[in-house]
């Protein structure tokens, strides 16, 4: 896999219904090489319970698979959506 441009690549705000999530991208030697999580909802307790399990989980998995397309944190549903549609959105820029 591979074939980003390095550089380092903003996604969308996406919705994930109790605030928003927005990731960067970190490219570099042509791969996906880490995850800024620069938006997430965090001003309930149990979203910031929630995310500090989910983000981790999701940041591993997407380096490890070079890309957004990676299975949904069980119990993290709307954050996972959010972070995998913002994350999707990072990578496209990174293609081009």
């Amino acid at each position: 896999n591979g074939g980003y441009a390095d550089g380092s690549y903003t996604g969308p705000i996406a919705d994930a219904y109790y605030g928003s999530v927005q990731i960067q991208a970190i490219v570099q030697s042509g791969k996906l090489a880490s995850i800024n999580v620069l938006q997430y909802p965090s001003d309930r307790r149990t979203s910031i319970a929630i995310n500090g399990q989910a983000l981790p989980m999701l940041r591993n998995e997407v380096v490890a698979a070079q890309s957004a397309n990676v299975d949904i944190i069980s119990g993290a549903t709307l954050t996972s959506e959010a972070f995998i549609q913002s994350l999707g959105g990072a990578l496209k820029q990174a293609i081009s």
